[in-house]
C-alpha cells in the first residue's frame, strides 16, 4: 500500500470516506515518511496499525516509523507488530523494545515448509509467552522461561 501511489491514493480515499480499515498483513515501517504518518493518522483504524520487525536491523527503521506516527496523534497502544521468532533470544531483545514503548507484539515463529523446518519447543514456549498479554504484561521472559 505505501510502495505505489496507487496504494498512497487507495489510503486518500479511505480517509475522506472515513472508513474503518485493518490490513491484517502489516505495513512497510521503512516507508512511514513524515507525510505517510500523516496520511495514516486521518485513517479509522477499527484496532492497530499493523507492522512487522522481522530482525535486529527492522528495529530502528520501526522506531523511526512510530515516532513520526506519535507526532501526528497516533498512540503506541495502537501499534501492532509482528515479531518473526527464529532464535529467542533476538527476539526477546525486539520484544523488549516493543514492550517498554508499549507497542503491542505478536509472536509468529518461524517454519519452512520447503526445508522441512517447523517451530522448536523454545520458539513456541516463547510464542505462547508473548501471546499470553496477561503473562506477558506481568513477566519478563526470563522470569517466565525458568
Amino acid at each position: 500500500m505505501l510502495a505505489s501511489s496507487h496504494g498512497l491514493q487507495q489510503l486518500e480515499k479511505i480517509a475522506d470516506l472515513k472508513c474503518k480499515v485493518d490490513f491484517n498483513q502489516g505495513l512497510d515501517s521503512r516507508l512511514v515518511t513524515d507525510e505517510i504518518a500523516k496520511l495514516l493518522s486521518k485513517i479509522k483504524w477499527i484496532r492497530f496499525i499493523r507492522f512487522a520487525c522481522n530482525t535486529t536491523q527492522a528495529v530502528e527503521l520501526l522506531l523511526k516509523a512510530i515516532e513520526n506516527l506519535n507526532k501526528y496523534g497516533i498512540k503506541n497502544y495502537r501499534i501492532f507488530v509482528y515479531l518473526l521468532v527464529k532464535d529467542v533470544e533476538n527476539a526477546n531483545e525486539r520484544c523488549r523494545i516493543l514492550k517498554r514503548l508499549g507497542v503491542n507484539p505478536f509472536a509468529q515463529t518461524y517454519r519452512d515448509y520447503d526445508r522441512n523446518i517447523l517451530p522448536t519447543a523454545e520458539q513456541k514456549h516463547f510464542a505462547w509467552y508473548l501471546n499470553q498479554k496477561a503473562v506477558f504484561k506481568a513477566t519478563e521472559w526470563e522470569d517466565y522461561k525458568e
